[in-house]
Order: C-alpha cells, then sequence, then structure tokens
C-alpha cells in the first residue's frame, strides 16, 4: 500500500522518499517520485474536492492507481521497442505519425518557439514529451493489434443483454408539484381575507385559468416566480399532513384548498414522463458501447497479462 502524505506538503518530502523504488519492470525501476509526477493532476483536483480525511484515503487510491497505469506502459513500451525495434519500415511509420503530430501542435500555437514556451510555463520538458508521444504511438499501434481489432460484439449478445437487464432500461415515472400558498402574514394576518383570496384563485382555477401563471401573480411561497414549482425534496420538507395530502394526488390533478398554521395552500401534480421501458431500438447503441468497453477491458487485461508472464515485474510494498 502507497503511504499516506499530504499532497500540499509533497514538496517536502525527502529526496531518499521521492527516489524510493515502488516497482521494477525488466531492467527499468518506478520511484515514487515517478508516480507523484504522475498523479499531480489527479491528487491536485482530489485535494480542491475532499476534506482532509477523505483526500488521503482518496490520494492512496490514486497513487495506487497511478503506480498500475506505470507498470503497465513500462510494459507495453517494451513489447513496442521489441517488435519495431527489428522493424525498420514500421519506425518509419511511427516517426512520421509522431512528425505529423507535432507539425499539427506547432500550428496550433503559432510557431515552434511559441511551443517550447508554453511547454516551459507548464514545467514540461519539450524534449520528454515528444518521446512520451512518440511511445504512445507505438502503444498505441500494438493495442490495435493486439486488443482493439480483436474485439467483436455479436448482435445477439446485445438482445442477450437488453433481455437480461431490462430494469436498466425502465424509465420511472417523473413528477412536478406546484404550489400557491396564500401567506396570513401578506395579508394583515386577516384568516378570513386569506381564505376568500384563496377561495377566489380556486374558482379560476376550475374555470380553466393556469396554475402556473396564478402561482406568479398570487402565491407567496417559495418559487413563485417559477410558477410555484417544488422539488420532491422541497415536498419532502413539508409538514407530514401536507405532504401526506400531496402525494394522493393522481397525475395532473390538483388539491383542495389546505390549511397550515402560515397560510392556505393549493397543489398540482404534473406528470413529466409516464413510466415506461425503453425499447431495444432506443438503447442498443448504447448497450454496444458498454460492452464494447467491457471487452476491451477484457482483452487488454489479457494481453498485459500474457505480457507480464514472459517478463519480470515485481511491486515493491
Amino acid at each position: 500500500m502507497v503511504s499516506s502524505v499530504s499532497y500540499g506538503a509533497m514538496s517536502d518530502i525527502s529526496e531518499e522518499r521521492v527516489n524510493s523504488i515502488k516497482a521494477i519492470v525488466g531492467d527499468e525501476i518506478i520511484t515514487q517520485g515517478d508516480v507523484i509526477k504522475r498523479a499531480a493532476v489527479a491528487l491536485k483536483e482530489a485535494q480542491a474536492r475532499y476534506q482532509e480525511k477523505e483526500f488521503f484515503e482518496k490520494m492512496d487510491e490514486i497513487l495506487k492507481d497511478t503506480l498500475d497505469e506505470l507498470i503497465n506502459r513500462k510494459v507495453l513500451i517494451k513489447e513496442a521497442q521489441k517488435l519495431f525495434g527489428t522493424d525498420e519500415m514500421q519506425m518509419k511509420e511511427v516517426e512520421k505519425d509522431l512528425d505529423s503530430f507535432m507539425k499539427g501542435a506547432v500550428k496550433n500555437v503559432g510557431s515552434l518557439s511559441k511551443y517550447y514556451e508554453i511547454a516551459e510555463a507548464q514545467g514540461i520538458n519539450p524534449l520528454e514529451k515528444k518521446n512520451e508521444l512518440k511511445e504512445d504511438i507505438m502503444i498505441d499501434r500494438i493495442m490495435k493489434e493486439n486488443v482493439y481489432n480483436k474485439v467483436k460484439v455479436q448482435p445477439k449478445l446485445l438482445r442477450r443483454y437488453y433481455t437480461e437487464n431490462i430494469d436498466e432500461f425502465r424509465q420511472k415515472k417523473e413528477v412536478s408539484m406546484r404550489q400557491i400558498m396564500i401567506k396570513f402574514s401578506a395579508h394583515d394576518h386577516d384568516k378570513e381575507k386569506t381564505l376568500s383570496l384563496a377561495q377566489q384563485i380556486m374558482k379560476r382555477l376550475d374555470k380553466g385559468e393556469d396554475f402556473s401563471t396564478l402561482a406568479k401573480q398570487y402565491s407567496d411561497g417559495p418559487k413563485a416566480e417559477e410558477g410555484g414549482l417544488l422539488s420532491f425534496e422541497e415536498v419532502n420538507e413539508m409538514r407530514k399532513d401536507l405532504r401526506d395530502a400531496v402525494y394522493q394526488l393522481k397525475d395532473n390533478e390538483r388539491s383542495g384548498i389546505l390549511a397550515s398554521p402560515v397560510g392556505y395552500h393549493i397543489f398540482k401534480m404534473e406528470l413529466i414522463k409516464p413510466e415506461k421501458v425503453q425499447e431495444f431500438e432506443e438503447v442498443q447503441e448504447e448497450i454496444y458501447k458498454k460492452i464494447y468497453r467491457e471487452e476491451i477491458s477484457r482483452l487488454k487485461n489479457q494481453y498485459l497479462n500474457s505480457l507480464k508472464a514472459g517478463m519480470f515485474v515485481k511491486v515493491i510494498q
């Protein structure tokens, strides 16, 4: 397990700690410093997102995942170098792809000097980055041949997944709730006057006037400017007697005038989407992508494990 270290204090880690060996792949080592450098962006984002205790836990996870990523990268690079090192034609193609990429990057920023300037400002060594890009191209080539091009998703698998996981494609009914609230405090605490206004609004609703429009005009409650639209979280925070009455409403049904210690309320349940099961044709592309990703992951792990079986790989605890 990787030791917990505050990201803010990483600059104070001893040189001995940074240079401690975390893994050996063939004749190359991966140090703690390599792992921290690779994980820098993820660690910074985690530090901004989590409280201290959670950050320590998340940091361990990030560093462990990053070490695994670096080990896999070393394994793939060694395999690519072994294959391309004896194939002059393939290496020329790699160099051609790299040159094309570099030209595009330089063109995007305006000039080669500007490219170097930006790289240095970001703390990136341009020569190291170029070598890393070359390795990326080599890795991509062997991954295409040994993983990506071997992925096959049969149409019958899509239908089978849909049938066996039908609940994933069951869309729940979605509703919204609107409220017109007439507060006693907004009408001189005169209960009769307040009730009279609520009754007048009720009559207008019975005649077919728009609930949202009347809420904007008369409601003293929350979200009045939005037509009295409430989230279910807000409904759940209401008094139990009001909440119970609201939950008895059917789609597009209005409540009567309901009393509370603060005033009178009228509610309306509005159906947004009915409950339904999505048809296979609607979700088959989504299913294909899911199965494709899972198959990529399976074949990639299989390929990496086969390479590691013929290579010295050791993780230092």
